[in-house]
């Protein structure tokens, strides 16, 4: 199961993403990400992990290329913080002469 909501937080409006990032939910987050994406006008999109309990490979995939299209992911999970890092590792040893996706974490 997957909650995904689009929360206010100043003049940003981060996706917030609540719980299994896996199956079939990758294609659904996909589909609001694109959509919240597009009404963006170029900021770059923000999107906090720190409710999602398990990831899959289709949910790395989508992680990687929110990465490489400029969205800045949160983490505060263990897991997820890993993942995340796994993730910018291949994008950079996949291009070296393309600057690091950004991820941030919050403070434990």
């Amino acid at each position: 199961m997957i909650r995904i909501s689009e929360t206010c937080k100043g003049s940003a409006r981060p996706l917030l993403v609540e719980g299994t990032l896996a199956g079939d939910w990758v294609e659904v987050l996909e589909k609001i990400w694109l959509e919240a994406q597009a009404s963006r006008n170029g900021e770059p999109m923000h999107v906090d992990l720190s409710g999602v309990t398990w990831i899959d490979d289709k949910g790395r995939e989508l992680l990687k290329r929110m990465l490489q299209d400029g969205a800045e992911l949160r983490a505060t999970g263990i897991m997820t913080r890993a993942v995340i890092e796994e993730v910018i590792e291949e994008i950079s040893a996949g291009d070296a002469t393309r600057p690091s996706p950004k991820a941030t974490r919050s403070p434990r």
